[in-house]
């Protein structure tokens, strides 16, 4: 490799003066010293997080066991990372900076953001002399700033890389749910950055020259190798202080999606540039219950105008509905297209995301219970039945053609409105050893699935 030409140095530095960098270094020695001290202070307080999991989506239950990344964020012992890292974990064993391996327990997780925290004894906090991390601002980023990410890339504990941010607010419009089923991304827009942010990165920190974490690590881009997006330091501090604090974040929940303005103004003839176009409301939510309808477009909310005329600005306005307080009467402009029109919306506590899981060993399937969050999500007739999350290859369910994805509304004739329903004629029926007849949904269509028990028993399905 050529040596970096040092009559270049004062225009790098020049140019990251001008591109507002925190406090940088005068020229190459002192960016290599930036860089050591970063990675020296932050060394103790990245993890090296391996949780066991347990999966339903082949149709039987197992356990998995993966590995992510995290970093200390107070003397407490509380450690922040991914939802798909430490998320629905049965245990997590956490690697120190010191190579000693301790266990942690699960403080809170939240799949709407993609973020936990888990905890270690905070005695080993003092006892190995580990310094917490603390967030920076980032909603003062600027493109081009340095950055380091910090993680067990591939499994490869204790890594930095090093890179700039090439985008401070991208947005993610697809591929934004997680592996366990749940959507996250709503509320907010990812830094992207050159420096790697490969599998086992997730979870750590993304820092800045001055020490400060300013995104966590989420995620890679699939085909990429200088492609990386971290979850903003902004949204990082308030769910993790929430999680940290209650164990959970409560939102507020409307049932309703929204769209960018852009493509509409000249199909609505707008004068102006504001509001944010409805995309869809849930039957029966407080969208619908408000009046509101697919198509419309809502100029102000709580007297305050709003505006989503590109998609960036999507997630402020999902952000803005989730912190109103649950059950507060919120008063709306809306334009449709004969005019404005005032209605009230009443937003209620945001339920679970996704249903709990069951498996149906006998019959060589698993199901997940139905949410209001996913009869939305999916685009499900009601919330009535069990989803079915996985089968198992040459099981009786998969023999009788039963399939993912379907939703089983009835075991033997007899109707199954939830999860708890399916367990108990699971359990009254599968010991008897008997075919089963399952009536199921998929789309708009009904079908019938026999579950033969015989192993040697032809497909039926009917």
């Amino acid at each position: 490799m050529k040596p970096f030409p040092t009559c270049l140095a004062p225009l790098l530095f020049g140019a990251l003066l001008l591109l507002g960098a925190p406090t940088p270094p005068a020229h190459a020695a002192d960016l290599q010293s930036a860089i050591l001290k970063v990675q020296r202070d932050a060394q103790t307080a990245l993890v090296n997080i391996q949780p066991v999991t347990e999966t339903f989506n082949r149709g039987e239950k197992r356990k998995r066991s993966s590995v992510g990344s995290g970093f200390l964020v107070d003397y407490d012992g509380n450690i922040v990372t991914n939802y798909h890292v430490a998320g629905r974990a049965k245990r997590v064993m956490v690697t120190l900076f010191n190579k000693e391996r301790v266990e942690a327990e699960l403080v809170g997780e939240d799949p709407s953001t993609d973020l936990a925290v888990i905890r270690i004894p905070k005695e080993l906090v003092t006892e190995y002399g580990m310094k917490p991390l603390s967030f920076g601002d980032s909603e003062s980023l600027e493109v081009g700033e340095f950055v380091m990410a910090l993680g067990s890339p591939l499994a490869l504990a204790r890594t930095m890389t090093f890179g700039v941010v090439s985008n401070k607010d991208r947005y993610l419009p697809e591929g934004m749910s997680l592996p366990t089923g749940e959507r996250t991304g709503d509320f907010n827009t990812w830094i992207q950055t050159d420096a790697a942010i490969n599998p086992g990165n997730s979870g750590g920190p993304l820092i800045n020259l001055t020490g400060q974490v300013i995104g966590v690590n989420a995620r890679g881009a699939m085909f990429a190798d200088n492609i990386g997006f971290a979850i903003p330091a902004a949204t990082a501090t308030a769910v993790s202080r929430d999680l940290i604090d209650a164990g959970e974040v409560k939102r507020s929940w409307a049932g309703i999606s929204f769209q960018s303005l852009q493509d509409w103004e000249a199909l609505f003839g707008m004068d102006t540039k504001t509001g944010v176009l409805v995309a869809s409301v849930e039957p029966g939510g407080p969208a619908q219950m408000a009046g509101l309808q697919a198509g419309d477009i809502v100029l102000t909310y709580g007297g305050e105008t709003i505006t989503a005329r590109f998609d960036e600005e999507l997630p402020g306005i999902y952000q803005l509905i989730a912190s109103t307080p649950i059950g507060a009467k919120v008063p709306l402009t809306v334009l449709r297209r004969d005019g404005e029109i005032d209605v009230t919306l009443e937003p209620i506590e945001t339920g679970k995301l996704s249903g709990d899981e069951f498996e149906a060993s006998e019959w060589g399937f698993t199901v997940r219970g139905i949410t209001d969050q996913m009869v939305f999500s999916l685009e499900l007739e009601s919330g009535e039945g069990v989803l079915v999350e996985g089968v198992r290859t040459g099981g009786p369910a998969a023999r009788g053609r039963l399939r993912r994805g379907q939703v089983v509304v009835s075991i033997a004739d007899e109707p199954i409105t939830d999860l708890a329903g399916f367990e108990a004629r699971y359990e009254e029926l599968a010991a008897k050893g008997e075919d089963i007849l399952l009536h199921v949904l998929e789309a708009e269509r009904q079908r019938y699935v026999l579950v033969r028990r015989a192993e040697t028993a032809p497909e039926g399905t009917r």
